[in-house]
């Protein structure tokens, strides 16, 4: 919908509404918020906020109002689109005037001011605007670390308060705008020479991204985004450090503290990425054994709570990395046996024995992974894929063509066709007792699996019976079944479309009526095509909305 256009695009009766809105004064407030973003107040029977925000060809790109009604557009918004289509014109008729003349810009206006001049401009302006203020001494100061540390604190607090003043909730369309001024900090902490100050400074950002998750709509990401460039930051200051071996100490001792703080309760993944940055420090011997002992101190291999299981994984993972890189293989070997327990090591298990061509191991460690995982469907197809793999490099024919069938009933359809190459010397009996299964099957893939073969089968007949059974399938197989039972896909084709037309009660299923019957022409051609528009006509020519839907059609 364009700002220039809009009247056409909206109910007569809410446009009507929002012109007397409009037109008796109601628009009490409005302003260019930002660029292309304009905030209206208006009174009615309550005071209302909307925002609109315009693209460069005067698209309506978001528009809200925070009043009760849930319609696409109300009359307080079409209140605003008149006065901003008032705006934007006078604005270029205004402008049209302007460019007569020569127009000084600010540019021109500040180089000829001098130093002081500025400076109280400036100090004019951040008396004003505190967040600008703060912003400016995060951005140029250069302080202690205790003073840039306070100058950083206080720009967050401030971005904060900005965002969360209204509602103490920040909405999802501010998110991106908080996000982008927060990133003024991480350009603080990676241009800052002092790493031990720059990781502090990268702390504090870290600490509010993750916070932010409680008070802000992340449902475009931005926040998970900023945790991840925040991370980033860190292993970057940590990789690009060229410090004495005091000051080593002090950052390794900093960076792993860090991974126990409370901020990381719920975000397990993000302790876990700053537990990797600590990498970076496991040359030496005895950082390495400070990172394992901390590593092992977040493992509790008793409980049985699924997302402590899945932390466990994760921390055991990492301790695997450093063993591969500093161990022995037996270690090595030793560890994976030691938690075969959890999916992944048991995986890392599977992997070896299958490039080892060790087969026989392959069944039976993916055996003890069915029985352990049984109450996992991904789990347990990935142990009897691994076996089923066995079993095929084994030429173990008969108890491969028993776990595809297995396989294929979990929901896999793809072994479908080694089951296919296994029983080719009696495939005839095999796709009956297929079908007969299938039908019978009350699994939620049965049916679509039923119709996947007969389709791949073309198995015509089938397809066929099946329609008779299930008449809303007309529509997906007429073109193929209308070459052999012409008279009769046609007849339920038509009987299929009178029954939905029945039951339809509004405009939009009306649309959706006329375009089942574009499709019918498709497979019974324009004659019988306008005799059933004809006849819906005749049935319900009571319904306006229908008959107009209908007349479009033709």
């Amino acid at each position: 919908m364009n700002i220039n256009k809009f009247e056409s695009m909206i109910n007569k009766t809410i446009l009507e509404r929002g012109r007397s809105y409009y037109l008796e004064g109601n628009v009490v407030d409005a302003y260019e918020q930002r660029q292309n973003e304009y905030v209206f107040h208006i009174e009615g029977s309550d005071s209302y906020e909307i925002i609109v925000e315009i693209g460069n060809e005067g698209e309506i790109v978001y528009s809200e109002c925070d009043c009760p009604y849930d319609g696409p557009v109300c009359k307080h918004e079409v209140a605003a689109y008149f006065q901003l289509y008032e705006m934007l014109n006078q604005d270029t008729a205004n402008e049209k005037k302007q460019n007569k003349k020569k127009r000084i810009t600010i540019n021109e206006v500040l180089t000829n001011l001098s130093k002081d001049e500025l400076i109280n401009i400036i100090i004019n302006i951040t008396n004003k605007d505190v967040t600008l203020k703060n912003s400016l001494l995060v951005k140029y100061s250069n302080g202690d670390s205790d003073q840039e540390l306070r100058a950083c604190k206080e720009l967050i607090n401030g971005i904060i308060r900005k965002y969360t003043a209204r509602e103490g909730f920040i909405k999802y369309r501010d998110t991106s705008f908080f996000v982008r001024e927060l990133d003024e900090i991480a350009v603080k902490a990676l241009n800052t020479d002092k790493v031990l100050i720059a990781l502090d400074i990268a702390f504090l950002l870290l600490d509010e991204a993750i916070g932010a998750f409680q008070y802000a709509d992340d449902s475009g990401g931005d926040i998970g985004c900023l945790v991840t460039e925040t991370l980033e930051i860190i292993e970057e200051i940590i990789d690009g450090r060229e410090e004495s071996a005091h000051q080593e100490s002090q950052l390794f001792e900093k960076l792993l503290a860090k991974t126990d703080s409370e901020i990381f309760e719920d975000w397990i993944d993000y302790k876990i990425e700053l537990l990797a940055i600590c990498f970076a420090f496991a040359e030496d011997e005895a950082y390495r054994q400070q990172l394992i002992d901390r590593i092992e101190s977040n493992i509790n291999e008793s409980t049985t709570d699924r997302y402590a299981h899945y932390g466990n994984e994760s921390m055991l993972d990492l301790l695997f990395q450093l063993i591969e890189h500093y161990g022995t293989k037996e270690e090595v070997e030793q560890f994976i046996y030691q938690h075969l327990s959890f999916s992944s090591f048991r995986e890392k298990l599977l992997n070896k024995y299958m490039l080892e061509k060790n087969y026989d191991k392959v069944i039976k460690y993916a055996k003890e992974g069915e029985k352990q995982d049984q109450e996992y469907r991904g789990l347990l197809s990935k142990w009897k894929t691994f076996r089923y793999e066995a079993y095929k490099k084994l030429h173990l024919k008969e108890e491969q063509q028993a776990l595809a069938k297995e396989l294929f009933f979990d929901g896999y359809f793809e072994y479908y066709q080694d089951l296919k190459e296994l029983a080719k010397s009696n495939f005839d009996e095999f796709y009956t007792n297929l079908k007969i299964e299938l039908k019978a099957g009350k699994g939620w893939n049965h049916e679509s699996f039923f119709l996947k073969i007969i389709e791949e089968e073309n198995d015509i007949d089938e397809i066929m019976n099946f329609v008779r059974s299930n008449p809303r399938y007309v529509e997906d197989y007429a073109k193929i079944l209308v070459v052999h039972f012409k008279e009769e896909v046609l007849e339920n084709y038509n009987n299929y479309i009178k029954a939905k037309a029945s039951s339809a009660s509004n405009r939009k299923e009306y649309q959706g009526i006329c375009q089942k019957i574009k499709k019918y022409k498709e497979v019974a051609g324009p004659t019988k095509q306008e005799e059933m528009i004809n006849e819906l006509m005749d049935i319900y020519k009571k319904r306006p909305a229908f008959i107009d839907e209908l007349g479009k059609v033709r």
